[in-house]
């Protein structure tokens, strides 16, 4: 799959897209619960189970809208990467979170791993902003040592207001 576009990598596996968009959507609209349907299990595990999971996103976000912060739009783009190991593929999946705070809005830009065991058919996904690549890399049920996740990029502010 080296030197294909991402463009033609989004074309072999619709669902990738579908399903990371279906991710950043429910974040945006605060479904916490399809969020952690779409969470790959070692990650749900990790965080102590699914209910722990579901409290710790909504206090996250509970926390952020009390400092004034909301989010405007989340969304994946086309895979960057996509990498097979035995029966698993692997694809990095790029995301852009827009969020307004007291002082301006702000554009992030980060990725999610996604996860497929069934040919691409369903995928999970691991969040990867802010988190440390090598852990991340440990959950996956098969070494990835070809996948390149991109460096963490600070938030650029887009607007005043």
């Amino acid at each position: 799959m080296v030197g294909l576009s991402p463009t033609t990598l989004s074309d072999s596996y619709p669902a990738l897209v579908a399903q990371a968009q279906e991710v950043n959507d429910a974040f945006r609209r605060r479904d916490f619960v399809r969020m952690v349907d779409l969470t790959y299990p070692k990650v749900i595990e990790s965080a102590g189970g699914r209910d722990k999971m579901i409290a710790s996103l909504a206090k996250g976000m509970k926390e952020m809208e009390s400092e004034g912060v909301s989010v405007l739009s989340s969304t994946a783009g086309a895979p960057t990467q996509i990498v097979h190991v035995s029966e698993w593929i692997y694809a990095v999946v790029p995301t852009t979170l827009k969020v307004k705070a007291k002082d301006g809005i702000f554009q992030t830009e980060s990725s999610m791993i996604g996860i497929s065991s069934d040919k691409g058919a369903n995928w999970t996904f691991i969040d990867a902003g802010g988190k440390d690549h090598a852990q991340l890399l440990s959950f996956l049920p098969a070494p990835a040592d070809t996948l390149k996740l991109p460096a963490e990029k600070e938030p650029v502010k887009i607007s005043e207001k």
